[in-house]
């Protein structure tokens, strides 16, 4: 975990409200594991305090490490960072966080998003990819409340992964909540592990779905934080270990056993 100014490539909308950030970063992200968070800040405007984003990838691009961001217009910090454009400098801290568990050859997975919680699971994909993981083996599920919140979708494509579409009103895919196909290809997919990040609710209902189910279940929550590094105690959950009531989002996950914690 270090401190770094990194110059921004691009700074796209990619659906109204949504940006997609491209970033050159210093060549240690390389080793950035799928989903990992960096905390962000621009030089001038916004708030005192950093706010999180996930790693959404991490590519090469001739000698540069490039870090993309995947992010949503909500606030005083993300305004600022759609305004910015290329040269701009933002100032990142990380990698920070622990990790997805990645499958083992031949396991099957299910990867899913509802909204800007798809985010990590793109570095996620292209780390399956280039463990020499088939894409096949892999369901990507990507949920939004709108057309316009379905994000990534031609990314995951592009990887080769089947990509499963839900909407709320139906303008995309499948009308309904992203666990209903979940649920529909849960016994035929059988799959060894189920990586989840979105709103609450739909990680509780992921949750509920899991539950008795072999499969190892773990969400990337998405909370606000102030520091990134466990000194503010302001990213808390509630575990399910009497011993250790809570843990820190920043520093014991953000990604969780949906076990061991009370969603």
């Amino acid at each position: 975990m270090k401190l770094s100014d990194c110059t921004l490539l691009w700074n796209r909308e990619v659906s109204p409200g949504y940006y997609h950030m491209g970033l050159e970063a210093p060549a240690r992200y390389t080793e950035a594991a799928p989903g990992q968070f960096v905390m962000l800040k621009a030089e001038k405007g916004g708030t005192l305090l950093r706010r999180p984003f996930s790693i959404h990838d991490v590519t090469t691009q001739g000698d540069k490490t490039v870090v993309t961001l995947l992010y949503k217009v909500v606030g005083p910090n993300t305004r600022v960072y759609a305004g910015m454009k290329e040269g701009d400098v933002l100032s990142m801290l990380g990698p920070l966080g622990n990790r997805f568990t990645e499958p083992q050859a031949g396991e099957t997975t299910f990867l899913a998003g509802g909204g800007i919680g798809i985010a990590p699971m793109l570095l996620l994909a292209r780390r399956i990819l280039a463990k020499g993981g088939s894409p096949s083996d892999h369901t990507v599920f990507i949920g939004g409340r709108t057309r316009e919140d379905v994000l990534a979708e031609e990314a995951f494509r592009e990887l080769g992964f089947p990509v499963v579409v839900t909407t709320d009103d139906g303008s995309a895919g499948e009308k309904g909540r992203i666990t209903a196909p979940m649920a529909r290809l849960l016994n035929e997919k059988n799959p060894a592990k189920v990586y989840a990040c979105g709103p609450h609710p739909m990680l509780v209902g992921v949750a509920d779905l899991m539950d008795g189910h072999d499969a190892l279940c773990e969400l990337s929550l998405e909370i606000i934080m102030a520091c990134g590094m466990g000194a503010c105690m302001g990213c808390v959950v509630e575990s399910s270990d009497e011993d250790a009531p809570y843990r820190h989002v920043c520093i014991d996950g953000p990604v969780f056993d949906a076990r061991t914690i009370k969603v």
